[in-house]
């Protein structure tokens, strides 16, 4: 049994955390942000870099979950927003030049952005919206997603995330479980979950719901942290939708902006009805949307019957840094070196894992990267479903995490790091060497 403990300094952390438990469940914000044997406080963000209250400083790939795409707190975006702030505010709640801009600027990039609405926080949002309107425009209520991907907080979607095993059901017709309690059993029933990558299984089960599914919803590319993903399995889903009418959506708040300045369906050349997207469109700053289909989007109030409302929707400072992050994006050279660093760190892990010998893989979608302990094929959530998770549930995974924070290394509880723009070739190889360091180290526990 491999253990790592963590070693660096934390009594900071540590007093912070036993202090907000008194005032916020489990003393974060939130079960994302949660991780073994404790969560950093940390105080300051810049470029591919972060520091905790302790004063320890980590070459990061979080990333905040993604958005920082161009590094954290990049100079001329917040040159913008700063900019914006001084000279026209912060919020009026009614429309502005700039949100003009941004739909436009949507038409233009996103393959099936013909009409946009923008929302005011998450990915979860616009997912939300898009169901709605999905529903609304086929006149069906069933969704269909796949097991272990997570596509926001809303009920509509928060089924089969994480499902135990023993919950799940048979491999090729997944049980529909809920993820949290207080989510109607209704609802859940109104969710069908199908495997990922598996052609045969979807097809069949498309087939069956085909009168009641309003949508199929899926992550292109990189899908409920699934690091393979089949091209022609997304073009499967794309022919299934025309044949039975229904509604394609892309949930791209990971992949959108990140992947491709059009997204993962521009990269892939599978246009869907519906694209979600959110995080890396604005680096960090709180903004996301839902795009797609005039004769869909067409729906939503004003212009239509579907309810659409919201305070922060569109707020100015979100819109400028979207537009200010997608035309540092533009030239593409910044996608040229994310995929470019992305494939460094798969490829050099690869090689180590060849060397000695273990069980050990990595993958990446671009700048979007994982490590897992394991040989085998891994192409839906079953392959992965004891990895997901880098805890003492996954012993690896976990001893890897700390190994590479004791190093100054930063990644949270997932697998999956993202690699940004301000990340330089010295600390890519930095980090392909402590992980190395670590594979030596337990080389025969890899076995």
């Amino acid at each position: 049994m491999i253990e790592v403990d963590l070693k660096i300094k934390t009594d900071n952390t540590r007093r912070m955390i036993e202090e907000a438990k008194a005032y916020s469940p489990a003393g974060v914000i939130g079960d994302g942000r949660w991780y073994e044997p404790y969560p950093l406080f940390i105080k300051k963000t810049l470029g591919s870099r972060i520091w905790d209250v302790d004063d320890n400083e980590f070459i990061d790939y979080h990333a905040s979950f993604g958005p920082a795409v161009l590094g954290y707190n990049d100079p001329t975006v917040r040159a913008a927003v700063v900019d914006t702030l001084e000279n026209e505010g912060v919020l009026s709640a009614t429309p502005h030049p700039k949100e003009l801009e941004l739909t436009r600027l949507f038409s233009q990039i996103i393959p099936c952005g013909e009409k946009t609405i923008l929302c005011g926080g998450g990915g979860s949002d616009p997912m939300y919206n898009a169901m709605r309107v999905a529903r609304a425009y086929t006149n069906r209520t069933k969704l269909l997603k796949f097991e272990g991907g997570y596509h926001g907080w809303h009920d509509y979607l928060t089924v089969s995330v994480r499902p135990s095993l023993e919950d799940a059901g048979p491999a090729d017709a997944p049980n529909s479980v809920s993820a949290s309690p207080g989510i109607l059993q209704d609802t859940v029933k109104q969710v069908v979950v199908a495997p990922f990558n598996d052609e045969e299984a979807v097809e069949r089960i498309v087939e069956r719901e085909k009168d009641n599914l309003a949508a199929i919803v899926v992550e292109p590319g990189y899908s409920g942290g699934c690091p393979v993903m089949k091209l022609s399995f997304l073009q499967l889903l794309r022919d299934l939708c025309d044949r039975h009418g229904i509604v394609l959506v892309f949930d791209e708040v990971v992949t959108g902006f990140r992947t491709h300045l059009g997204g993962a369906q521009a990269l892939l050349g599978v246009t869907p009805d519906l694209g979600v997207f959110g995080k890396a469109m604005a680096n960090g700053f709180p903004i996301s949307a839902l795009t797609g289909k005039r004769e869909i989007m067409s729906l939503f109030q004003p212009e239509g019957p579907v309810f659409f409302q919201g305070t922060y929707n569109g707020q100015v400072l979100g819109v400028v840094a979207a537009l200010k992050t997608i035309e540092l994006l533009s030239d593409g050279e910044a996608h040229k070196k994310l995929w470019r660093l992305g494939d460094k760190i798969t490829d050099e892990l690869n090689a180590v894992a060849d060397e000695l010998e273990i069980d050990a893989r990595c993958y990446n979608f671009g700048s979007i990267w994982g490590m897992y302990f394991t040989r085998r094929p891994l192409e839906n959530y079953r392959d992965i479903a004891n990895m997901v998770l880098l805890n003492r549930d996954n012993p690896k995974g976990y001893a890897m995490k700390n190994h590479l924070m004791n190093n100054g290394v930063f990644v949270t509880r997932s697998p999956r790091g993202f690699v940004s723009t301000s990340h330089t070739d010295q600390e890519v190889d930095r980090t392909i060497d402590i992980i190395a360091d670590f594979c030596r180290t337990h080389q025969e526990d890899l076995r």
